[in-house]
């Protein structure tokens, strides 16, 4: 029992194998290469930079989606017959929001509303396989399938203080689930099962602050934004089952149900940016956010309902213990026709990743994570059509990095992203 035990603390903590750079949404962000604290000048400035909100003039409604292309290549130089491909593709519905301004005497006030997905648990693999053991052929399936998510729904508000000082404030209300199946089988042999229902939940704020310059008198137009995220523990509880089943008369321990719980630490986030408009019709825009993951864990605890029988696991957010530091660029240029304006953009930002690279221990037999973290970069672009009464944004974006085994082998990971965003002017 405490072996499977262990190995389903280990499978958790595997499906949360999430990447943790938590930004907004929206496909105009998406363009400007994520660039949009110091811009935030449409409603996503809820999940950007809220105090962005006062630089609505109308009321607006807009929905966001994703199609993500996601790929990664295993190459091991010591044996090239071990190379291997996978590659998976899901869409997915990922922002959506309100946002209403008001006028309280000589004080513009917006009230806002939003949803996002923030983590995307989607994931889907299946394997066949055989290979040759004594004189017999053995025939093995390997079937993987993760659902669900966790989103926020997040109410706002931003106030327009003076000309050139805007506030906002909203709440991160997260709430979501994780439907986990696995099975490996050999076939005729042995087959296990594997199922988790977990729910999430969690609270956290988020703080803005947006300096226009443009406001001021003689002024210019540049603009400086500011946003703190506040730390919170994202919990997460559920049932997960055991099913093990042998063709042949050898003692497993059978069927088994665990109460899991997941506390995952969620660090202080504290991001700056800036735009600046040359001319009418080019804006230039850079970011730089600064998330403290180097001391982040991830504590699983599961008990068996039974035996009563528990374990526990703490696993580090960041297997380099690193923090996730983000840097981003981006650009817009607008094309003005009689009635519409068509936008050009493009970007780049630096991408952190949970990973780290790995060195070949040869007393251990085993390869040990190293200090050194993996590190990718995004390139995006996109463009849209906006009009008097609705604007729509279609944005791609490229991310790529690599994950080192040692001189022995590598992991090529890059991830497409397909991003739309609609906006409905009142």
């Amino acid at each position: 029992m405490k072996k499977i035990l262990l190995l389903v603390v280990v499978l958790v903590v595997d499906v949360l194998s999430q990447d943790f750079n938590l930004t907004g949404a929206g496909a105009r962000a998406e363009g400007f290469g994520g660039a949009f604290i110091g811009l935030a000048d449409d409603a996503t400035a809820v999940v950007w930079n809220p105090a962005g909100l006062t630089q609505l003039e109308r009321a607006e409604a807009s929905v966001v989606t994703r199609f993500v292309s996601e790929k990664s290549a295993f190459k091991y130089n010591l044996d090239p017959t071990l190379n291997s491909d996978d590659k998976q593709s899901h869409f997915s519905l990922n922002f959506g929001s309100f946002a209403l301004p008001l006028f309280l005497g000589n004080m513009k006030v917006i009230l806002a509303a939003a949803y996002q997905r923030q983590l995307d648990f989607y994931y889907s693999k299946t394997e066949r396989y055989e290979y040759t053991s004594g004189p017999s052929t053995v025939k093995v399936l390997n079937r993987n399938e993760d659902r669900g998510g966790v989103n926020t729904i997040t109410p706002a508000v931003a106030v327009r203080l003076t000309p050139f000082l805007s506030a906002g404030m909203s709440v991160n209300i997260w709430t979501g689930n994780l439907d986990s199946r696995s099975r490996f089988e050999v076939i005729d042999f042995r087959r296990n099962i594997y199922r988790g229902d977990f729910d999430y939940s969690g609270l956290n704020f988020v703080i803005g602050g947006l300096l226009d310059f443009e406001g001021m008198k003689n002024g210019f137009p540049l603009k400086f934004g500011v946003t703190m995220r506040t730390p919170f523990t994202l919990e997460g509880k559920g049932p997960y089952d055991v099913d093990e089943e042998m063709a042949v008369l050898l003692p497993l321990p059978g069927t088994a149900t665990f109460d899991m719980t997941q506390q995952i630490d969620m660090p202080f986030m504290l991001g700056f940016g800036t735009s600046y408009r040359i001319g009418e019709n080019f804006t230039v825009a850079a970011d730089y956010e600064l998330r403290n993951y180097s001391n982040k864990k991830i504590k699983t605890e599961a008990t068996e309902r039974s035996s009563g029988g528990s374990g526990t696991s703490e696993n580090d957010i960041s297997e380099s213990k690193s923090d996730f530091n983000e840097f981003r660029i981006g650009a817009e240029y607008l094309i003005v026709l009689e009635s519409s304006v068509i936008p050009l953009r493009l970007g780049y930002k630096t991408v952190p990743t949970p990973y780290a690279n790995y060195t070949y221990d040869i007393n251990d037999n085993e390869y040990e994570p190293t200090n050194t973290q993996v590190k990718g970069s995004a390139i995006s672009f996109g463009s849209g059509y906006i009009s008097d009464a609705f604007a729509l944004d279609i944005a791609y974006s490229l991310i790529s990095f690599t994950q080192k085994y040692d001189t022995d082998g590598q992991i090529d990971y890059s991830t497409g992203t397909l991003s739309t965003s609609v906006i409905i002017y009142f």
